[in-house]
């Protein structure tokens, strides 16, 4: 088998397994969600959304250096360095289990002195302690899993992600029965966030010490630890950090935004045909997470035609991909809500659907181009675009919401991303890719070096 046949097949069996684990994920979130709303009231039903859309998005907050510890993995391969490959390991263990102690002390501090309940657009629905309580809850989980999205990561870089469809299974399903066992005993949402975080815990936990005992060599070390590994680390991970806080803002503020000016009882009419949609570009990345860690493989290698070629494919594929999964949704997101809620879901109107399908369109063909981006570590320019895009994202989502009312911030996004960040990015890749094959082929196979 060619060394361009086995990238391919990585990247198809890590997509494959991934995308049979988010099947059973799915179906387990469905039934999570509907349990929940027949045991919380409204204003708590709208908080648990928010606490686990929350959840979702900034449980990859990892400072970058997870995506750093990725690509800086899959270069090391490329080079057959696997002296290099510990010291990254190890070293970003230190920084990231720093990095806990410190997330925990500022959620402390943030969860006793901000009124929470103002900022979620709570009122006094739920208990101002009560609402402090989860929260910190939340940041607490998040902080605790730091560590250990170094083995996810390093899963990935090595073609294994395959390994990780397991776990989530695993995850998935501890929540599920768990949050079932809860909703048969109590309806404190308390013990259903407890049980809901300790299972996604769990999942990680085994994926770490299954790592550390099929491939002992990458276990972190003290004496692995180095200074200059540090500062690459911190510097390619400070910049995708700063993509993956831009990220959040665009599509996290959204449901702030709704909440705040409209009322938590207009979250789920936003959020639960979001969460049928976001089920597009979930499936997207199933693919383009491992194609990420292979481009910096094959860009070490220097192996440009095949970057070219799967850059080329990946993009025609994720949006073509997208656009027709967004189209059958468009048609059927609606009987989808009355058979995952029954008879009292929210019907979401044909304006809402149109601006959720075309939502989703622009932020998959988006992430295709993004991730040849970051594989190549180009990242300076993405982060320019993303915060422009940020920052006319929230004025402009502020200002439609009051008055288009919940359709408006959606609209917002799809035109900041599409002009702001989709455009000039198809267009920086395009002129990138053409500038190292014409050096290729004016110098042969000089690998260059990987900039960050």
């Amino acid at each position: 088998m060619s060394e361009a046949d086995g990238r391919w097949r990585g990247i198809l069996t890590s997509g494959t397994a991934t995308m049979a684990a988010q099947g059973v994920s799915l179906i387990a979130s469905l039934l999570i969600v509907r349990v929940m709303a027949q045991n919380l009231g409204v204003a708590e039903f709208g908080l648990w959304l928010t606490l686990t859309t929350a959840l979702a998005m900034l449980g990859a907050l990892d400072f970058g250096l997870g995506p750093a510890v990725m690509t800086q993995v899959s270069e090391a391969r490329g080079r057959g360095d696997l002296g290099e490959m510990q010291r990254v390991v190890s070293t970003a263990f230190f920084l990231l289990s720093s990095a806990a102690l410190i997330v925990l002390a500022v959620s402390a501090v943030l969860t006793s002195t901000i009124d929470w309940n103002t900022v979620l657009g709570v009122g006094n629905e739920v208990p101002h302690p009560l609402v402090r309580e989860l929260l910190f809850a939340v940041a607490a989980a998040i902080a605790l899993s730091l560590p250990l999205v170094i083995a996810r990561r390093v899963y990935y870089a090595l073609r294994r992600a395959h390994v990780l469809a397991l776990f989530t299974v695993l995850a998935v399903a501890l929540q599920g029965l768990g949050v079932w066992g809860v909703g048969a005993i109590t309806s404190d949402i308390r013990w259903f966030l407890i049980i809901y975080l300790a299972a996604w815990l769990v999942a990680d936990i085994a994926t770490t010490l299954l790592l550390r005992r099929s491939i002992p060599e990458l276990r972190p070390r003290l004496c692995a630890i180095d200074r200059r590994t540090a500062g690459r680390l911190g510097k390619e991970g400070a910049q995708l950090f700063f993509l993956t806080l831009v990220s959040v803002v665009v599509f996290q503020s959204d449901a702030f935004i709704i909440g705040h000016y409209l009322g938590v009882s207009h979250i789920p009419e936003y959020v639960l045909p979001f969460k049928i949609f976001v089920l597009v570009p979930a499936f997207a990345a199933m693919f383009l997470t491992p194609l990420w860690a292979t481009y910096r493989e094959a860009w070490t290698r220097g192996d440009y035609r095949w970057v070219r070629s799967a850059y080329t494919r990946s993009v025609a594929f994720t949006a073509a991909a997208a656009t027709l999964m967004a189209c059958l949704l468009f048609v059927g997101a609606r009987p989808l809500l009355r058979l995952w809620m029954g008879n009292d879901a929210v019907v979401p109107s044909v304006e809402m659907l149109a601006a959720l399908a075309c939502h989703v369109i622009v932020m998959c063909t988006s992430s295709a181009v993004s991730v040849l981006l970051k594989g190549l570590g180009v990242l300076r320019a993405q982060y320019i675009l993303g915060a422009v895009m940020a920052l006319l994202n929230i004025a402009l989502s502020i200002w439609s919401v009051t008055r288009m009312g919940i359709c408006g911030p959606l609209w917002a996004t799809v035109a900041t991303q599409t002009c702001v960040v989709l455009i000039p990015s198809m267009i920086y890749a395009s002129r990138r890719l053409s500038t190292h094959h014409t050096c290729a082929q004016t110098n042969g196979n000089a690998v260059p070096a990987v900039k960050s």
